[in-house]
């Protein structure tokens, strides 16, 4: 298991606050992006409860990965419309024989630990739920609920790029004009084209054009495993 190394952001907009307020953005759209975060705060201290399922979304054959610090599970999700989809809630649970044990149904977890921030139109993603707790014995599963925030999106998502250092971490990079609030940041291991490891980390803020390197905590084992990053902005305009 990975520990976690988390730097600060280092944004490469440079400008007076004065300018970029004036010639950047407009004082309308930081309300707007300051207005969701604080929606999204509100709605964490509510658990989160998918009382029906979202029939635009295809949930995969999620796979359970047991470790000594605790336990990741990756859902495959896919967005069957030709619409973005942002601000999913999602309901992990264990199926065992006397009913579904729900593992994020809590108000303890942050906003994005029972939310998916977006998938984009017929594209699909992997979204990684992690527990420092063991889970029950039996199947994973998962219900995509109806969004109740429902945030402005530009035309196309704003492009982030994450790569990895090797020793040195991950190193998420904003390749728009759009900040990133609570960026969403996964890392899961295959092998033989299966899940063996996974782990999640959120960056706070990421600037404009920003850079920022972390380190993510993997639950399994990644040896001799090819590893796939993803990064879900949670900003889109």
């Amino acid at each position: 298991m990975r520990s976690v190394r988390r730097a600060s952001a280092a944004c490469a907009a440079t400008l007076p606050v004065a300018v970029v307020l004036a010639g950047c953005v407009s004082t309308q759209q930081i309300a707007a992006r300051a207005r969701l975060v604080s929606a999204r705060i509100l709605a964490s201290q509510t658990a989160t409860d998918v009382t029906r399922t979202n029939p635009d979304v295809s949930v995969g054959r999620l796979t359970v990965i047991r470790a000594r610090g605790g336990t990741a599970i990756v859902v495959p999700l896919r967005n069957d419309t030709s619409t973005t989809l942002t601000d999913l809630p999602i309901s992990v649970a264990i199926r065992t024989p006397r009913g579904n044990i729900y593992l994020d149904r809590s108000a303890i977890f942050e906003y994005f630990q029972t939310h998916v921030a977006v998938i984009g139109p017929h594209e699909s993603t992997d979204w990684v739920f992690t527990t420092g707790a063991r889970v029950a014995s039996g199947r994973a599963v998962a219900f995509v609920g109806f969004p109740q925030l429902h945030p402005r999106v530009a035309r196309g998502l704003p492009r982030i790029e994450v790569s990895s250092e090797g020793t040195a971490g991950v190193t998420v990079r904003n390749r728009s004009g759009i900040p990133q609030y609570g960026l969403q940041v996964y890392e899961v291991a295959f092998r033989a084209g299966r899940p063996v490891a996974a782990g999640r980390a959120e960056v706070t803020h990421l600037g404009s054009n920003g850079t920022t390197t972390l380190s993510i905590t993997l639950l399994g084992s990644e040896q001799e495993a090819a590893l796939r990053l993803i990064a879900l902005p949670t900003i889109f305009s």
